[in-house]
């Protein structure tokens, strides 16, 4: 039980400093791109160059910490590479497509890589850690929550030459933690793991339809995360209004991160997605409708309900249809397809869209576009039963 007590704790605050670090490079990328002069569709190209990143690192870093037993070896090496890439990325303050999308796409890949491997990592801890997954990820929320105003406080006096500086001197902080956790336990087994039992993974027809569901819900979360600041900064926001954007986003998932053991014995991790999906369609519909920058933050306070529970069960659902041998491929495999691929076609497509269409009717469209994952959902429930 002591044992049990000290990995949640240092989890917690493993989660605290990550995400803390994690929103100084990666909160402002889109107002770093949009100060040097990109307009909405060049800002889209080159964050959708994160995706290419993200792809390709999470289809194998899984397989890699499963092969040799590790995740904070592989956590600690991607974020090294993360923290160069962010010191070289806010160097570049005129505008120069080709070397922006170079560090943007390592570091907004390497971004999600890291938190896929910390997820799993938090996930193959312990039975224990596994079913309080939603407390342990809230101080993931209250970092980025506390660390966003920070980052704009920190750009507003200095610029965005010194996100790159904080951001290395956190993570070697990081690092440091990392040292006295304890490591992801792995089954032992007889014979070496191979690509045979990763195509066995992939061809398993219930993991692909969970994979489905989370790419087109994730679809409209990237929408959230690009689509909406663009919005908000044709209303005239500023980096001090994206930045409290940010923090109320991540206050207000709070309430339900610290409630998802209760919630997930209660109603299951099927019915909170269900949930979750259907409340961002209603979320993206009041997004299209509010015209003020003021009344897209109201909005934003939905991330109370959509996000956690989307997040919470993306991990359970995945490790439910996931081999126990093949966890960490599993979950980043599984990351490297929902976030990944949504993150390849959304900005660049929600971006031609906003220039094509205007904000309102894009917001509308990727709104709507939530009855796919709620129909997949159902496809889902029948092949259980």
């Amino acid at each position: 039980m002591q044992k049990e007590k000290k990995n949640i704790i240092l989890l917690c605050v493993f989660y605290f400093i990550t995400y803390f670090s994690f929103v100084v490079p990666y909160g402002y990328m889109q107002t770093f791109l949009e100060s040097i002069g990109y307009d909405v569709v060049e800002r889209g190209f080159i964050l959708s160059s994160t995706a290419i990143v993200t792809i390709i690192t999470q289809m194998f870093v899984g397989y890699l910490c499963d092969k040799y037993k590790s995740n904070r070896r592989f956590f600690n090496i991607f974020l090294i590479i993360f923290v160069g890439a962010a010191l070289g990325m806010y160097q570049i303050t005129h505008k120069n497509f080709f070397m922006h999308c170079i560090f943007m796409s390592l570091v907004g890949g390497l971004f999600r890589t890291c938190m896929a491997i910390q997820d799993s990592w938090t996930l193959e801890t312990s039975e224990t850690c596994r079913n309080n997954f939603g407390p342990i990820r809230a101080f993931g929320a209250i970092g980025w929550m506390i660390g966003s105003p920070i980052a704009a406080s920190i750009v507003e006096t200095y610029g965005y030459q010194s996100l790159g500086y904080v951001f290395a001197g956190l993570s070697i902080l990081n690092i440091l933690l990392t040292m006295f956790m304890e490591d992801a336990h792995k089954v032992e087994r007889v014979d070496n793991l191979c690509i045979q039992d990763l195509k066995a993974l992939v061809l398993n027809k219930k993991y692909l339809v969970v994979v489905a569901l989370f790419f087109f819900v994730n679809v409209i979360g990237t929408a959230d995360i690009y689509t909406t600041v663009d919005k908000m900064m044709v209303l005239g926001a500023k980096e001090s209004m994206i930045g409290a954007r940010w923090s109320i986003q991540a206050f207000t998932e709070l309430p339900l991160f610290f409630a998802g053991t209760w919630l997930m014995k209660k109603f299951g991790d099927y019915k909170l997605m269900m949930f979750g999906t259907f409340m961002y369609i209603i979320r993206f519909i009041c997004y299209a409708v509010v015209q003020t920058p003021e009344m897209m933050i109201v909005v934003t306070m939905m991330q109370c309900i959509t996000y956690p529970l989307i997040m919470i069960t993306s991990k359970t659902l995945v490790d439910d249809v996931t081999p126990i041998h093949l966890r960490s491929s599993g979950q980043t495999i599984a990351s490297a397809c929902y976030v990944g691929v949504s993150l390849l076609i959304t900005p660049a497509l929600s971006g031609t869209m906003v220039n094509v269409f205007g904000s309102d009717v894009t917001l509308f469209v990727i709104g709507i576009s939530g009855i796919i994952p709620l129909g997949l959902g159902i496809v889902y429930k029948k092949m259980t039963q």
